[in-house]
């Protein structure tokens, strides 16, 4: 048995800017991203039959604990609008509905969340899964563990993440702090992408054994090893704030009371929210026959 995780943000987004963007429940609101998550969780519940799921969502883009440390962090990103943010509540209603758990924070982000669960509730004989498609997660993944962006099917092992990264696991926090990331608006340090901070790592395994070296750095026999060490020493402060926001916080203790198990449906509840978002004929055929399915198995 496997533990599932799964980053829900991700594929509300993927959703919302698919192909059905004209689709309106009976209020005449729209509700593409709604029922395209529907979609993704149907494949997931009928193809993978997990008994033991969390869905982790994000918040608040303005409150978070990132933000605290540095208020530029995802500043770049705009907020999500009225009819998304709508949206997102009936995909965790429908989810509820389904008896699957969700979990969500004022504070900390889904990844944090996520990150915790998997501490938790993962083990050698509960290894875990986790549904997402950023690269950020995979510091997560241990020897039995997956990462896998499910609507492209791409699955990481711990083997295959070392191999795309250049890096184990365990030192993309600290290769993400040395490059920055564009899309969470995370500093880094100039001169250092992806491959030359995985040359760095190798050598000095971390950031912080990193620092205790930065006189060694100009004589390492890559291309402008002199021009990164300036750079390093240059910007050795801005370390602590990057790695502060790429390093995921596995130690969150209220997810240590959620249960991942799976309850009892509301087959009736599903059937009147199916009606109240316009499902058509096709997609309520599916659910009726996976409820039909699921109360057998009560």
């Amino acid at each position: 048995m496997r533990l599932y995780l799964v980053d829900s943000s991700i594929f509300i987004f993927r959703a919302w800017y698919g192909p059905e963007r004209e689709r309106l429940n009976l209020r005449q609101q729209p509700n593409q991203a709604f029922v395209g998550f529907s979609d993704f969780v149907y494949r997931l519940l009928t193809e993978q039959a997990p008994q033991r799921l969390v869905f982790a969502f994000d918040e608040s883009l303005s409150k978070s604990a990132r933000k605290l440390i540095y208020p530029e962090y995802k500043a770049n990103r705009s907020p999500a609008p009225e009819e998304l943010r709508r949206q997102f509540a009936w995909c965790r209603q429908w989810l509820e509905l389904l008896g699957i758990a969700c979990v969500s924070s004022q504070h900390w982000e889904a990844d944090d969340l996520i990150g915790s669960l998997a501490r938790y509730h993962g083990s050698e004989r509960m290894p875990v899964t986790i549904l997402t498609a950023d690269k950020d997660l995979a510091q997560l993944i241990g020897e039995a563990d997956i990462w896998w962006s499910y609507l492209d099917d791409k699955k990481l092992d711990y083997r295959a993440i070392c191999k795309k990264f250049g890096v184990r696991p365990e030192q993309i926090a600290d290769q993400l702090a040395l490059t920055g990331d564009k899309v969470d608006n995370i500093p880094g340090i100039p001169e250092i992408g992806l491959k030359t901070a995985a040359s760095l790592l190798k050598k000095y395994e971390s950031i912080a054994n990193l620092r205790c070296h930065l006189p060694e750095i100009g004589t390492m026999k890559f291309r402008y090893a002199a021009r990164v060490q300036r750079s390093l020493i240059e910007h050795e402060a801005m370390l602590d704030v990057s790695l502060s926001l790429t390093r995921i916080n596995c130690e969150i203790a209220e997810m240590q009371e959620v249960d991942p198990s799976r309850r009892d449906i509301d087959a009736g509840r599903i059937g009147q929210m199916m009606n109240e978002q316009a499902f058509d004929s096709g997609r309520r055929e599916r659910w009726s026959s996976y409820l039909q399915t699921a109360a057998g198995e009560q």
